[in-house]
C-alpha cells in the first residue's frame, strides 16, 4: 500500500450489528452512484488501484462474499470521478457529517459530499483521504464475519437514520419557536409599535419598550429599553422534538442557554417542550429554569397553562 497515513484513521463502529430486515432499499442514492461511477470508469484502472492501495487480505474476504473492493474501499480514482461518492462511504463507514467533517483536516472535503466540487485544497489531499478512509473500511472488513449488499446498505442506514431524526427535531424546533412567537404577538397585539417576521416591539403601561425576537441563544429573548441601555427581562428556550426519550439532552441545552443568559442579567426562564412529562422531575435536571410549560398546553386558550403563561409575560412586560 503506497498512501501514506497523514490523515488521522477514524474506526468504524462494528459494533451496531444488523437488527432488523430492510425491505425496498435498491434505491438508495449512494449505491446508485457507485454503479453509474463505475459505468464511466474502466474496470482495469479500478482493479489498479484496489491491488495497488488495499491489503491482498481484505480483497480476498469481499471476493469470498461476491463483493468487488470498490464497495468499502474509498479510492483516489473514485472520489475524483465522483466527488458526492464521499457520502457513500462516510455513511458505510458509520460516521455522521458533523462527527466527521469536524475531526481533523477533513472540513476540506465537506464540497465534495454536499456540492460534488473538489477545491484547489482538497485535490491536494484526496490520497491522503483516501488511505485514511481505506484504512478505516479494512477495520471493518476484519471485524465483520459476513458481508453482502444487503448489510452494507444498513451500515448506510444505521447512520443516515440519526441525521434524519435530527434533522426533522431540527424542523420541528423551528415551528414550535414560530408559534410560540406568534402567541406572544397575541398576547401583546394592544400595545405593539412596530413587528416583522423575527421581532415585535411593544411600549408598555410606564411608557417604555419592550423588544420581543427571535435569538439564537435563547430561542426567544424579551428585553426593555432604558436610556440607559437595554435591560433583560425573559429567556425562553424552546424544545419541539417530539421523542421523549431525548428529553434530558434537551433539558440539559435549555439549561445550558438559559445560564447563559442568566449571566447576561435576564431575570425570567421559561422553557416550553412538547412533551408530557414531569415538571418537578426536570426541575432537577434545569434548576435555572422558573416554569415550565407545554407547547400545546399554553397555545389552547382555555387551559390553567395559559393562563399562567399570560401572567407571568404581561408581568414582567408591564402589560394590562
Amino acid at each position: 500500500m503506497s498512501l501514506s497515513h497523514s490523515f488521522p484513521i477514524l474506526l468504524p463502529d462494528v459494533q451496531i450489528g444488523f437488527y432488523y430486515k430492510l425491505r425496498n432499499i435498491k434505491d438508495l442514492y449512494f449505491h446508485e452512484a457507485l454503479k453509474n461511477t463505475l459505468k464511466e470508469l474502466k474496470i482495469s484502472e479500478v482493479d489498479n488501484e484496489l491491488n495497488r492501495l488495499v491489503s491482498n487480505e481484505s480483497l480476498q474476504k469481499l471476493a469470498s462474499f461476491s463483493l468487488r473492493g470498490e464497495a468499502l474501499f474509498a479510492l483516489p480514482i473514485m472520489l475524483q470521478t465522483n466527488p458526492f461518492l464521499l457520502g457513500y462511504y462516510r455513511l458505510l463507514l458509520g460516521f455522521s457529517q458533523k462527527e466527521f467533517y469536524s475531526k481533523g483536516p477533513f472540513g476540506i472535503f465537506k464540497m465534495m459530499e454536499e456540492k460534488g466540487i473538489i477545491t484547489v485544497k482538497a485535490r491536494s489531499g484526496i490520497n491522503d483521504l483516501a488511505s485514511s478512509l481505506i484504512a478505516s473500511a479494512d477495520y471493518l472488513v476484519e471485524k465483520m464475519n459476513h458481508i453482502d449488499l444487503a448489510q452494507l446498505y444498513e451500515l448506510q442506514l444505521l447512520t443516515v437514520g440519526p441525521q434524519l431524526r435530527g434533522s426533522k427535531n431540527n424542523e420541528y424546533g423551528q415551528i414550535a419557536t414560530k408559534k410560540v412567537f406568534n402567541l406572544l404577538k397575541e398576547l401583546v397585539k394592544k400595545t405593539i409599535t412596530n413587528s416583522t417576521s423575527t421581532i415585535i416591539e411593544i411600549k408598555n403601561d410606564a411608557g417604555r419598550f419592550v423588544r420581543i425576537e427571535f435569538s439564537a441563544d435563547p430561542d426567544i429573548a424579551i428585553s426593555e429599553k432604558l436610556k440607559m441601555g437595554e435591560r433583560p427581562l425573559i429567556s425562553i428556550e424552546i424544545k419541539g422534538g417530539k421523542d421523549l426519550s431525548n428529553i434530558h439532552n434537551r433539558i440539559g441545552e435549555a439549561e445550558k442557554s438559559h445560564q447563559k443568559a442568566k449571566n447576561r442579567g435576564y431575570l425570567e426562564f421559561l422553557t416550553i417542550l412538547s412533551v408530557e412529562t414531569n415538571y418537578q422531575k426536570l426541575k432537577e435536571e434545569s434548576p435555572t429554569t422558573n416554569h415550565f410549560f407545554r407547547l400545546d398546553q399554553i397555545l389552547d386558550f382555555n387551559t390553567e397553562e395559559h393562563h399562567q403563561f399570560k401572567d407571568i409575560i404581561t408581568s414582567a412586560l408591564s402589560i394590562r
